[in-house]
C-alpha cells in the first residue's frame, strides 16, 4: 500500500497534517474523523496545518478539513493552514529532553518506535508514541501522552503540575501512572488491567475509561 490517507507530523510550528491526493476527498475526510475520534481529545489546542504534497488543495475543500479540526479543538495555525511539501518533510526530530516549545498550540513529540527497556523519552508538551511502550520504558510529558499501540511501561503525564493532562493508548496497562505528580500503581492483575484506553483525572482521583 503507499503512503497514509491521513498522517501527522509533528513540527516546531504544530502539527502538519499530511494527505495522500491520490485518494478520494469524502475517503480523507472519513479518515481524519476517525483519527480524531481515536484521539480522544488529545489534539486539543494544537495548533495545525495542512501540507499541500503535489498540489494545491482546493479552498472549499481545505475549508471541509480545517472546520473537522476545529471540531475536536484544534487551532489553525497563524503562518498560514496549508503548508508546502519540502516544509512538511522535516518533522521535529525526536530527542531525550526538548525545551518547552512557545504559544498555546504545542507541538506534539512523534516517537515513530516502540520503547523498550531502558529508553526514556522527556518532553515538556505532549508526547504521541506510533508504537508500543514496553516495560521498564518511560515516556515524561508536560502534557498529553497517546500512545498508538500497547502501553505497559511507566508513564508521567503533566509533569509541570498540568492536571488537565491525560494518557490514552490503544491498550493500557502501564506498571507505573502519574499525572500533574499524582501516582498511581495499577493492578495489573485487577479490573483495569488491559481494558482501559484513557486515564484523566478528576478531582484528585484517576478515572479510567
Amino acid at each position: 500500500m503507499g503512503s497514509q490517507m491521513v498522517s501527522f507530523k509533528g513540527t516546531r510550528n504544530g502539527l502538519v497534517i499530511v494527505l495522500d491526493p491520490s485518494r478520494e476527498f469524502e475517503d480523507i475526510k472519513n479518515t481524519l474523523r476517525s483519527k480524531m475520534e481515536s484521539a480522544r481529545g488529545f489534539f486539543s489546542g494544537a495548533k495545525f496545518s495542512i501540507a499541500d504534497m503535489h498540489q494545491k488543495i482546493p479552498t472549499s475543500q481545505k475549508d471541509e478539513l480545517e472546520d473537522i479540526c476545529r471540531q475536536y479543538g484544534m487551532v489553525p495555525n497563524p503562518d498560514g493552514s496549508v503548508v508546502t511539501r519540502s516544509k512538511a518533510a522535516r518533522p521535529y526530530q525526536s530527542q531525550s529532553a526538548i525545551p518547552s516549545p512557545v504559544g498555546d498550540g504545542e507541538a506534539a513529540l512523534m516517537v515513530r518506535r516502540s520503547l523498550r527497556s531502558g529508553q526514556r523519552i522527556v518532553y515538556a508538551g505532549h508526547v504521541v508514541v506510533l508504537g508500543d511502550i514496553h516495560p521498564g520504558a518511560e515516556v515524561m510529558a508536560g502534557g498529553n501522552v497517546l500512545v498508538l499501540g500497547n502501553c505497559r511501561g511507566v508513564i508521567h503525564a503533566g509533569i509541570d503540575g498540568n492536571s488537565s493532562a491525560k494518557v490514552v493508548a490503544m491498550r493500557l496497562s502501564p506498571t507505573v501512572l502519574s499525572i500533574a505528580g499524582k501516582r498511581f500503581t495499577p493492578d495489573l492483575t485487577g479490573q483495569h488491567a488491559g481494558y482501559c484506553r484513557t486515564a484523566r483525572l478528576s478531582g484528585k482521583e484517576f478515572v479510567f475509561e
